[in-house]
Formats: C-alpha cells, structure tokens, sequence
C-alpha cells in the first residue's frame, strides 16, 4: 500500500511515523509512505501556502425568543 502525506513539515512526518505501528508496518514492507513538502507545489516566488487572515470575531444581532 502506498501512503502519500502533504506536509509543511515532512522531516517530523517521517520521525513519527518511524516510532510507531506505521513504521513497523514500513520496514516489514507492508506500506511505502512519501512525504511531500507543501511549498514545492505553490505558484508563487515566496512559496506561500496560507490563505488570506480570516476574521475570527463574528457580531450579530440580539435574537428574540
């Protein structure tokens, strides 16, 4: 079986995965697990993957039972 995993962070991916039963399952051959970094699939020169802030503060109005 083969395991794909997009990540900011690949080399953490791969530590974790290799301390655990994915890791045993990787070295017996049952699973290939690849890592892929994020900001090598971006289009633009400063590799950036976040989106635009969003607001987090929501107002409305006083509902009436």
């Amino acid at each position: 079986m083969r395991i794909d995993i997009m990540t900011l962070f690949p080399d953490a991916i791969e530590a974790m995965m290799g301390q655990s039963i994915i890791g045993r399952a990787r070295d017996r051959g049952f699973i290939r697990l690849y890592t892929h970094q994020i900001r090598e699939y971006t289009t633009n020169k400063q590799m950036q993957v976040d989106d635009y802030p969003l607001s987090l503060i929501h107002i409305s109005e006083p509902t009436r039972p």
